[in-house]
């Protein structure tokens, strides 16, 4: 388990063979193909946690499980000052940024910071402005009224339904 960016051993375990259930028990549930063609699952749970699968020969020590749950608790800018992640000065120029439209990019690894950081930036954004987001996995939470949220999809089992990012931003 990670929390607070370190990782914690529990007491805990799966067999190989338990574990392998379960991914194939999430990929049912959220009625994504996982097999040996399609080892990998990637898919948002009803609660908003993110789920990542990886089976053998891909994953060489065994099934692989990622499940990333989300606070429910909105973190604001100040914050971020609060925790020493953001200076005041850093937070002042992100806000004028947004005021004045400006095209902003967020880049981080896994875990870094760039939804949380998004979803602050996002109550600068007036509510009379139309926002439109486009994202492979939904998890971003922006609370605007005029807000158009988009998710990527892929194919079923059959090849069958595949909505890309691609095909998003021509919706857009």
């Amino acid at each position: 388990i990670e929390q607070g960016g370190k990782l914690y051993r529990t007491g805990a375990q799966f067999s190989e063979q338990g574990l392998l259930a379960a991914a194939r028990n999430l990929a049912q549930f959220v009625g994504r193909p996982l097999t040996e063609e399609r080892p990998r699952l990637d898919a948002r749970l009803p609660d908003g946690s993110r789920v990542h699968v990886v089976l053998p020969p891909i994953s060489r020590k065994g099934p692989a499980i990622a499940i990333r749950k989300f606070s429910s608790a909105m973190l604001s800018m100040e914050m971020l000052v609060n925790y020493g992640s953001a200076t005041v000065e850093a937070t002042r120029f992100l806000q004028a940024a947004v005021v004045c439209r400006k095209n902003t990019m967020v880049a981080g690894g896994t875990g870094s910071g760039k939804t949380t950081l998004l979803n602050c930036l996002s109550t600068y954004i007036p509510n009379e402005d139309r926002i439109l987001t486009i994202e492979d996995s939904a998890e971003l939470q922006l609370v605007q009224e005029h807000l158009v949220p988009l998710e990527a999809r892929p194919a079923d089992e059959k090849g069958r339904g595949e909505v890309s990012i691609r095909d998003l931003l021509h919706s857009s």
